[in-house]
């Protein structure tokens, strides 16, 4: 069941996203595999945010892999976590406790290894046009075997497809999910659990080592490409922003010097990297990644995230700019001072329409005041 866009104003109940999860299998070669589970519903609002089926306490090791950047919810994940780990979570005030009758027959047709003893959580994503429920599939007493992501929304079959794309193009990094099975009529994909430990604030030469890593050897890109599909993004919404200023911003854009090709991965953020045994940083959620992309963008994302999370001065552009970490990756790939103002307003113009488009209007405000900011601190043309 693939949920449509006008499912997304109607709140989901533990039901519906349960029936998303373990999908009717047609095909009557493998046996049904109903039983009946428990299942411990942690809400958020009016929606469950997770859904524990099993042995709460089994799952401890992945709810502290989540961690969240709010201290208030911080503080409240952690009394989550601690419950679970001393086996009290079902008591804890607002968690919710059922049995469900599932049936995991399509699972076990899917995915050779599943579990016969198989425990699940259910992590459910934020309203969105590509909203999808994570399902992480385990055994008792032993870690993470499968991670399913499964469509809820319209817009997530394409993104959870494109993300398998790129994982199977890059197969060859060991910092990243691998693909173990695709079902493309359904718009599920599953991964291997990318193992290791939530990363802090901060950038450091790890990440910079990363995003080196992402770069398409041997091709070359232009700002001036992307020109043309931005400036229709813009004149396709209906922007409350000054156009005159907009218009400016987009001529930066024909800017024609070849540069070095990158794969974006377009939410390079520290709750999508997790550090791994080896010490380098591992990353996860590809799904709106883009195989040939400009440089630069990831940096962009990640410094223009921390600061409107995180209540920062404003002043992205100059903290990029005098980085020493990121002039070492301008030199590495020959990236000229010339081109990082066109690199940067790419970037901003792409994410103000993602914002506006998304109804995040907080983010779509800011965009545009980092947007008039960048502007306004570059030479007036001659």
């Amino acid at each position: 069941m693939t949920l449509t866009m006008t499912d997304i104003a109607a709140p989901l109940t533990t039901t519906d996203i349960l029936q998303v999860a373990f999908p009717a299998l047609n095909a009557t070669s493998v046996p049904a595999a109903s039983g009946a589970h428990p299942v411990h519903v942690i809400q958020q609002g009016t929606e469950p945010r997770w859904i524990i089926i099993g042995d709460p306490h089994k799952a401890v090791a992945i709810l502290r892999s989540w961690r969240p950047w709010d201290p208030g919810s911080r503080l409240r994940w952690r009394a989550v976590v601690v419950a679970a780990a001393i086996k009290l979570l079902p008591r804890l005030p607002g968690v919710q406790n059922s049995i469900a009758h599932l049936d995991s027959s399509y699972w076990r047709r899917s995915l050779p290894g599943f579990p016969a003893n198989w425990n699940a959580v259910i992590h459910v994503g934020h309203r969105s046009r590509t909203r999808k429920a994570i399902a992480f599939f385990y055994a008792e007493g032993q870690p993470v075997k499968f991670v399913a992501k499964v469509p809820l929304a319209q817009g997530a079959a394409g993104a959870i497809s494109n993300e398998a794309a790129i994982l199977l193009r890059m197969k060859e990094f060991n910092y990243l999910p691998r693909v173990l099975f695709q079902d493309s009529a359904r718009g599920i994909a599953v991964h291997t659990w990318l193992d290791g430990e939530p990363v802090s604030r901060g950038f450091r030469k790890a990440h910079v080592d990363l995003l080196t890593t992402l770069a398409n050897q041997g091709s070359s890109i232009r700002v001036s490409d992307f020109q043309a599909e931005v400036a229709e993004q813009l004149d396709g919404l209906d922007l409350p922003f000054d156009r005159s200023l907009l218009t400016h911003c987009l001529e930066l854009l024909n800017y024609d010097e070849p540069l070095q090709q990158f794969v974006e991965h377009r939410d390079f953020a520290p709750w999508n990297l997790k550090w791994l045994a080896d010490g380098k940083l591992g990353l996860i959620d590809w799904e709106w990644s883009v195989s040939n992309s400009l440089p630069w963008q990831d940096a962009c994302r990640f410094f223009y995230l921390d600061d409107v999370f995180f209540n920062g001065r404003g002043k992205v552009w100059e903290t990029i700019t005098s980085n020493p970490l990121l002039l070492n990756y301008r030199r590495k790939f020959a990236i000229p001072s010339a081109a990082l103002p066109a690199l940067t307003m790419h970037y901003l113009l792409r994410v103000l329409c993602m914002d506006w488009q998304s109804g995040n209007e907080r983010l779509a405000l800011y965009t545009f005041g980092q947007i008039k900011s960048l502007f306004s601190s570059l030479p007036a043309p001659r």
